[in-house]
């Protein structure tokens, strides 16, 4: 039976996130007449690019940025979680980024770190720009600015439902559904080619507990990443990689939001020491992981249910996930979900206990956290007890246990050693200031990384490695990123990258 179309375009991008406008925009300056789908409505479009804090990856050498990202990515002599020619393309694509970024419009772009996440081969290539004081939201904004200006149509509230192909597989255009009800479906004509950026699956809970290592995980990101593109994928036979990969770490999350918060640990100047490079304490013009300054700041300990520290509180911040995923399978229970971090007045009285800059609680504006955090203590998020024997019997923690673990910390504080786990000097600030609070914490952070695969032109590829035809990828949708993420940015500079990819072999498709 022949498809009525609707509507038509040369190139059909899904969703307007970072990746789906730089597919759009770079499809666009190839030539190509290009239409966004976009499920959210106009008003309320909210990405996990426009949630995020905006700084990405550039890295300053293409050869060793791809060591690095070898180094992360190789599990045994021939086994990677990605296999190295992507991994090429990644270094040579993100190289460009602060230029092509800069081209779009933004100023004022700075290095705002240098060095990888893990000291590996290569790490020293990687650089982190961030772009002025816009962030997230204001990176977006200027994006969709630009795929304004050239003419770009963006159909919002239009969910894409699924791919149309032909005899031959090729996909042909999209089945989407609009209107306020989301009945009123359309089918939407790809002379040339489909890119899917529609991002992860962060708030679908079946695939978060089918594909993620530990249940429940929570996201810092858009609500309306529920894995459709995943499923559409599925569809036309595309084969699935990372989809128990998530760039993750310790997140707050309460029943009454959708969305979880970022944790501010060590107060409002507070910036984690956990990198534990030569390069960090450049940056920074000295200090480091082995610094000896004196402590600052205000204390604070994270704990597992039995009340006991179990890690370094100063954590690499994409992958302490893995930390909480030991399961317990003689009592049935991971003791470290939920975790609680436990302060003391000085925290409470130092600023908001989240980020406000970015995430749920900055610019998006799912929630206004209170300056003074007394707002949050009244809803029962924050837990109040006058003695840290009272705190426990709050949150339900043996007394003993926890009196011990803190008086352990104190001691350790005092020494200026952590004897138990290494933390940084620095960070040793006693918890002596009642009353003592404590927040639950839940494993999660940024977004997943798994979806379909795609090869180094960002076309989406079946199980044989064959693409579908006229089908391509960009962003967290089948990130190339594995089990270890390579640096804060690294999401956003792969949207950027990938996306111009997809755009520029899309728009080079020859027309049906």
């Amino acid at each position: 039976m022949r498809t009525r179309w609707h509507m038509d375009a040369d190139v059909v991008v899904i969703g307007l996130g970072a990746a789906g406008a730089a597919a759009a925009i770079t499809a666009h300056d190839g030539g190509a007449r290009v239409l966004v789908l976009e499920k959210q409505e106009r008003e309320k479009v909210v990405s996990n690019s426009s949630m995020a804090g905006g700084s990405f990856i550039c890295p300053n050498d293409v050869h060793e940025a791809r060591r690095y990202m070898e180094s992360l990515c190789r599990v045994g002599a021939d086994l990677y979680w990605t296999d190295p020619d992507m991994l090429q393309t990644w270094a040579e694509y993100t190289s460009e980024n602060k230029v092509w970024i800069e081209g779009m419009g933004v100023t004022g772009v700075t290095l705002a770190r240098r060095g990888g996440e893990y000291k590996l081969p290569g790490y020293e290539s990687i650089d982190i720009y961030r772009p002025g004081d816009m962030g997230g939201f204001g990176l977006m904004h200027l994006l969709c600015r630009q795929v304004k200006t050239r003419g770009i149509q963006v159909m919002h509230h239009t969910r894409a439902t699924k791919l149309l192909t032909n005899s031959k597989g090729e996909v042909l255009g999209v089945c989407a559904g609009s209107g306020n009800d989301g009945k009123k479906f359309i089918n939407v004509r790809s002379r040339r080619a489909v890119i899917m950026a529609t991002g992860g699956f962060e708030f679908d809970e079946g695939m978060k507990l089918q594909f993620l290592k530990v249940y429940p995980t929570y996201f810092l990101g858009a609500p309306a990443n529920t894995g459709d593109g995943i499923r559409m994928a599925l569809g036309v036979g595309a084969h699935l990689w990372h989809m128990n990969c998530c760039s993750a770490r310790l997140v707050m999350k309460f029943p009454d939001l959708a969305v979880a918060f970022n944790p501010v640990f060590g107060g409002k100047d507070w910036a984690s020491p956990w990198r534990e490079t030569e390069l960090a304490a450049e940056t920074k013009g000295g200090g480091g992981a082995e610094s000896n300054e004196a402590p600052g700041g205000v204390g604070y300990i994270i704990v597992d249910q039995t009340g006991k520290r179990y890690a370094r509180e100063t954590f690499k911040p994409h992958s302490f996930y893995y930390e909480l995923t030991g399961f317990d399978s003689q009592k049935a229970f991971y003791p470290r979900v939920p975790s609680y971090w436990i302060f003391d007045q000085r925290r409470l009285d130092d600023g908001p206990l989240v980020r406000t800059g970015s995430g749920g609680a900055g610019p998006a504006g799912f929630y206004r956290w209170s300056e003074d955090n007394r707002d949050e203590v009244e809803r029962g998020w924050i837990i109040k007890g006058s003695t840290i024997k009272e705190l426990a019997d709050q949150t339900g923690l043996a007394p003993a246990c926890l009196a011990e673990t803190v008086h352990r910390y104190n001691e350790s504080c005092r020494q200026g050693k952590d004897v138990d786990f290494g933390r940084q000097r620095s960070t040793l600030v006693p918890l002596d200031t009642g009353p003592y609070y404590a927040v639950k914490l839940w494993p999660g952070g940024p977004n997943t990384q798994g979806g379909p695969q795609r090869n180094s032109r960002a076309q989406v590829v079946r199980s044989d490695g064959e693409p579908v035809p006229r089908l391509y990828s960009a962003g967290e949708l089948g990130s190339i990123y594995g089990m270890l993420y390579p640096a804060g940015g690294g999401n956003l500079a792969e949207c950027f990258a990938f996306g111009r990819i997809a755009g520029e072999h899309a728009s080079g498709e020859h027309p049906l």
